[in-house]
Parts: structure tokens; sequence; C-alpha cells
């Protein structure tokens, strides 16, 4: 097998099976353009525990992932103009199983996602074609400044430190480039599920508008997700006690088949619609030149 550049400084160790790379340490896997940490910890703010839920999400096809995906593939269209490869370099920050890999792989010439936990990761690679997977925390990822012009970061701000976690997309941002992210919306959907989770906070616009200003990032539009079924995650939340958090995080297949029709008729019929409210926010905005 042929050594790869290090993503992170560009060496490349004699030996992509064994060897760390000497400028930075990361360690390739025998897995192709998948790059390890030295030190295979647990990030801040998502712990195995909330790693292996996100896994069980992804496997069960849940209805709010599925369709949250045909949200993102609009959005990212809305952004683009519609070009088939519109940006050269995308980074995914908290990329997570990778479900969104091969969306950004269809939207921009490389793509390169940053994790920070090994499992996730290597179900990443199995969804992905040819993105570059590393193993890093995604407020100090370590990575070259000013190289992508597209930065992804879906339900990942609101685990972490925001100020840090802007900062570093500013950072490896080129001038100009565009940012998209999400996260969950509304204080008053604040419940254990959000706890255990190991979410700081749940956003509202005016307040994801200020970190994004503070940090470099100019908003360029946003919508909300799961607006139409509000009332009743609010329901769940509020009033359904554990079983009601139960039926949302594992409906049952007929639940899941309403749940996610009403789901795609929203992103469908009002996605080009910046809509008022929902479980979660999605914010498009541009680099400011510094």
């Amino acid at each position: 097998m042929t050594a790869m550049a290090c993503p992170r400084c560009a060496g490349t160790p004699p030996d992509p099976a064994c060897e760390q790379c000497p400028g930075c340490g990361l360690r390739p896997s025998p897995l192709a353009r998948l790059w390890l940490a030295a030190n295979d910890t647990h990030p801040e703010g998502f712990d195995a525990e909330a790693a292996d839920r996100l896994s069980d999400l992804a496997a069960q096809k849940h209805f709010w992932m599925r369709e949250r995906q045909r949200l993102m593939a609009r959005l990212l269209q809305r952004m683009s103009g519609g070009g088939p490869t519109s940006w050269q370099k995308a980074l995914e920050l908290g990329c997570g199983t990778g479900e969104q890999l091969r969306m950004l792989e269809s939207v921009a010439r490389t793509v390169t996602a940053v994790d920070g936990h090994r499992s996730l990761l290597e179900q990443a690679h199995a969804r992905s074609s040819r993105a570059v997977l590393v193993q890093a925390d995604v407020t100090d990822t370590a990575l070259p400044s000013g190289e992508h012009d597209l930065i992804a970061a879906f339900d990942v701000i609101e685990h972490v430190d925001a100020d840090a976690f802007l900062a570093e997309a500013r950072r490896v941002a080129r001038p100009g480039a565009d940012l998209l992210l999400s996260a969950p919306a509304f204080p008053s959907l604040w419940s254990d599920m959000d706890v255990r989770a190991g979410h700081r906070c749940r956003y509202r616009l005016t307040q994801m508008r200020k970190e994004l200003l503070r940090h470099g990032w100019r908003p360029a539009g946003h919508t909300h997700y799961q607006c139409l079924l509000f009332p009743l995650v609010y329901a769940s939340r509020r009033w359904s006690g554990t079983a009601g958090q139960v039926a949302e995080r594992r409906p049952s297949a007929m639940l899941d088949r309403w749940l996610g029709a009403v789901n795609r008729f929203e992103v469908q019929a009002l996605g080009r619609c910046s809509l008022p409210f929902g479980s979660s926010l999605f914010v498009w905005a541009k680099a400011v030149a510094s």
C-alpha cells in the first residue's frame, strides 16, 4: 500500500501500517485513509455512552436522522448554487459515524473528517469512499490553517466549548469559506435526554449569531428542523416522562414511519423556507477576512 501524506503536516511515514508520522505523531491505521491519535481517549462532553447511542440511532436509521439528511443535502445545494463540486476542500468537525460523509463527498473535491472517538471513525470509514479520517479534538485539530472552503459540524457545538470550537473552525477555514452547522434548539425542550447526551445547552438563534460573529463568521441564513413535530417533541420532553422519551428514542416501526413522513413533508414542502422554530437549528455563515 502506498503511504499517504499526513493530513496534519504532510509528512509521509515509511510504513503506513505501523509507523507514526515523524512530524506530528499521528499514526496511520491499517484501514486506508484513517489516521489515529497515539492515545485513544474519550472527548469531554461526548463520552463512550453517548457514542454508543449515536451508533444505535444510525443503525436504526432513526426517523430524525433519516430526514435530517435530506435537509442537510438541500441546504448544501442552496449554499453551493447547485454545482457538482462547489468546494475544493471540505472539513467535517465531529463526523461521528460518518452519515454525512458521502453527501459531503458529492459536493467537494476532497473531504477530511475529524472525530475524537476511534470506534466512530471506524464506522465512518465504512460509510465513506474517499474521506480522510483523523482522530483529534474538534477544538484543537492541529490541521493546517486556512485550507478549507467548507466547514460542516452537525450537532457538535453543544458538546464542547463554543468559543474554542468556532475559533478552531475559523482557523482552518479560508477567508470567504462556508460554514454549515446544526445544534439542538430551544431551551424549553431541555430534558434528561440532553443531560444524558452531554449537551451543555440548547440554542436560540440570537445566541448562535453572537457566538459566530465573535469568532469571525458572518451569519448568512438559518432554519429550524422538526417544526411540524415541535408540539409532540415538547410534550415528550415535558409531560410524557420516561415513556415519552423512550418512544422518541426507539419508536415502533409504525410510529417511526409516521414521524418520518411528517419530517419528510416538512423538508420537501418547506425546505426552502426559514422555519421559525423546531427541535434543531441550522445556521450557515461565511468566514470573514481577518
